[in-house]
């Protein structure tokens, strides 16, 4: 039990381990995270369906979308912006590595009789022939990837952008870094809560990095039969870090904001959205 006790407050490395895809593939923890996906109300795993449905429109208005807009939305999840943008008439793919969330995407769109192209890949390893106008990443899903994970996906975003389109994606900002407090806290759950459908019980140690700008969730999880760590890491960007990051890896920030619904840039904001393009040489 000592041991267990001390991996618990062990610090690691930033993105020293990566345990996303089980928070988005797990029978249990994936049945829950759509679950909160679907719930129009919170911002969790999706932001609420009201702030979704005035960011489709200033991206609708913005991106002049219409019947010959080629779009491609990576972690695209059960489809809340490519259903939108699909039934503006754009001509959608969604991408995503979580077969519950495909499956629920792919069947709504069915009953709602639109034609989006959903891939069941990790964007990752994303590849295709298409070329796209606008390609989108929300809700600060570029955050959780290290380094050499977000230069890779650039590189993938790049290839499949149209020479003349556009990436549209937002990310954490450093003052939500600062408002970030290490901490630990403790949890049991008797039955079916959110890491398992069993009793568990669960620590969470919040931890920063200083240098980097990052801050890890780690969640250390305990049942009967097993124990398991997941850790959401999140790098946090001043407009001037991630400028920089982009220019390395061929995009130049044409546009920022607060959010992904186009409100102006406030310095204060927690999170940072850009639009930005391929560097042409």
């Amino acid at each position: 039990m000592f041991e267990n006790l001390e991996q618990i407050r062990r610090r690691p490395e930033p993105y020293q381990f990566y345990s996303t895809p089980l928070l988005w593939n797990d029978e249990h923890i994936s049945k829950k995270m759509l679950e909160v996906h679907l719930d129009g109300t919170v911002d969790l795993a999706s932001r609420n369906h009201g702030f979704i449905d005035n960011s489709v429109d200033w991206i609708v208005s913005r991106f002049g979308i219409g019947p010959q807009s080629k779009i491609c939305d990576f972690g695209c999840g059960p489809g809340l912006y490519t259903s939108r943008l699909a039934s503006r008439g754009a001509r959608v793919t969604g991408v995503d590595f979580s077969d519950r969330s495909i499956e629920y995407a792919r069947n709504n769109a069915k009953g709602e009789k639109l034609e989006i192209d959903y891939v069941l890949q990790d964007y990752l390893e994303f590849s295709m022939s298409e070329e796209f106008d606008l390609i989108t990443l929300i809700y600060y899903d570029f955050c959780p990837l290290s380094s050499p994970q977000r230069k890779k996906l650039l590189a993938i975003i790049n290839k499949h952008l149209k020479r003349d389109g556009a990436l549209l994606l937002d990310v954490l900002s450093l003052n939500h870094y600062d408002k970030t407090i290490e901490e630990k806290s403790f949890d049991y759950s008797p039955r079916d809560g959110f890491w398992s459908a069993d009793p568990y019980y669960v620590f969470r140690s919040t931890f920063k990095y200083e240098r980097e700008k990052v801050t890890v969730d780690k969640y250390s999880i305990f049942e009967a039969t097993r124990s398991r760590e997941i850790y959401n890491w999140l790098q946090c960007y001043s407009l001037e870090s991630l400028r920089s990051e982009f220019a390395e890896n061929g995009f130049q920030i044409v546009e920022y904001y607060s959010d992904v619904a186009g409100a102006p840039y406030d310095s204060s904001s927690t999170g940072i959205a850009v639009v930005a393009k391929k560097l042409i040489e």
